[in-house]
Order: C-alpha cells, then sequence, then structure tokens
C-alpha cells in the first residue's frame, strides 16, 4: 500500500526513534507490567497535551481537532492508584514549523491501542476501568484519517521540521517511559544501608 508522501517521509524520518519507544514500552503480562505502562504514558501524554492545548495549529488543519485522552488517563491512574514519575521535564518542542510531525505520533499512537487495549483487557481492564485512554483512543481511528488527510495539505509545510518535532515526541516519550521503568525498579529493589 502506498502511503501519501509527508506520511511516507514521516514513517521513514522516524522508523529508528519510533522502534526504540516500541521495544521500551514492550508488552505487558501482568498489571504491575501495566501500571508502569501507565505510569510512562500518562508522564509522555500529560505535559503533551497541556502544551497542545495553549498551542496554535496551522489554518490548514481547520476542522480538525487533535484526540485528548488526559481525563481518560488520569480517571486510570486513579483506579489503579498509580502517579507518573515526577522527574519527566515539560515538553519542550523544536524550533521550526513541525506542529505536524507531534501530532502525527500523537494520532498515530491510536494504531497501537487497539493490541494494547486487547491486552488490557486480558488483565480484567476495561473501558471503565483502568484502560479508559486505550479504549478510547482505539475506538477513535477517526483522528488519525484526519490528521493524515489534512496533513498533506498543509501549504506551509516543511519536511525537516516536522521530522524533528515528531522525533522529539518519540524521544520525550522514550524518556517518560524510562522514568516510569525506573522508579518501578527502585520499588522493587530493596533498600540497602
Amino acid at each position: 500500500m502506498d502511503f501519501p508522501p509527508r506520511r511516507t517521509a514521516l514513517k521513514e524520518a522516524t522508523a529508528d526513534a519510533h522502534a526504540a519507544l516500541d521495544s521500551l514500552v514492550g508488552s505487558f503480562r501482568t498489571l504491575d507490567d501495566y501500571k508502569c505502562y501507565l505510569a510512562g504514558i500518562a508522564a509522555f501524554r500529560m505535559p503533551v497535551e497541556a502544551w497542545l492545548s495553549e498551542a496554535e495549529l496551522p489554518l490548514d488543519l481547520k476542522g480538525y481537532e487533535p484526540h485528548r485522552v488526559h481525563a481518560e488517563l488520569e480517571a486510570d491512574l486513579y483506579d489503579l492508584n498509580t502517579r507518573p514519575p515526577t522527574d519527566q521535564p515539560a515538553f519542550t518542542p523544536p524550533e521550526g514549523n513541525g506542529i505536524v510531525g507531534l501530532l502525527y505520533v500523537l494520532e498515530g499512537s491510536a494504531l497501537g491501542a487497539r493490541l494494547l487495549a486487547k491486552r488490557a483487557e486480558a488483565l480484567g481492564l476495561s473501558a471503565d476501568f483502568g484502560a479508559r485512554h486505550l479504549f478510547s483512543q482505539a475506538r477513535n481511528f477517526s483522528s488519525w484519517r484526519a490528521l493524515t488527510e489534512h496533513m498533506e495539505n498543509v501549504r506551509v509545510y516543511d519536511n525537516r521540521a516536522a521530522a524533528r518535532w515528531a522525533n522529539t515526541a518519540f524521544d520525550y516519550a522514550r524518556s517518560a517511559f524510562e522514568s516510569a521503568l525506573n522508579a518501578e525498579r527502585s520499588i522493587r529493589r530493596p533498600h540497602q544501608l
């Protein structure tokens, strides 16, 4: 299947960063694994969505609204008595006109959410308890389609800037998951005097 040129360029430019993040997310097999995943995704999504709520989207994206899962994440964290790591810095995008790259990463996560929602369901989680954000993303494939259609029509578009923003988003997500994993390891590791 041939993808539109901008989507193809972003996919190629972010392949390594995307693979690094995917290997870190892994496949949660236990509820503790899932809680670690939840802490990591919250540490990534919540600051990025907060930043995005203040950002101005290009006029060519009129009619498109990014899918946000902040409220669902807060409810999931509450359900499972979990908190995101506190050492994640605020999200700061790179220079340039590349916000489409950031949106590409956020909306593209809906593709993986379908598989992750099934894994969460196998742990007894659902769209009503503990995995709301995943089910919200998995059900809302229309935002991904809307973005990929709109992004090809953005008149002022810089391929390199979009790739920088997308890679920055993947790196920020990887940092969030690493922080969550480190926090989990420190809890599990016996304290030595």
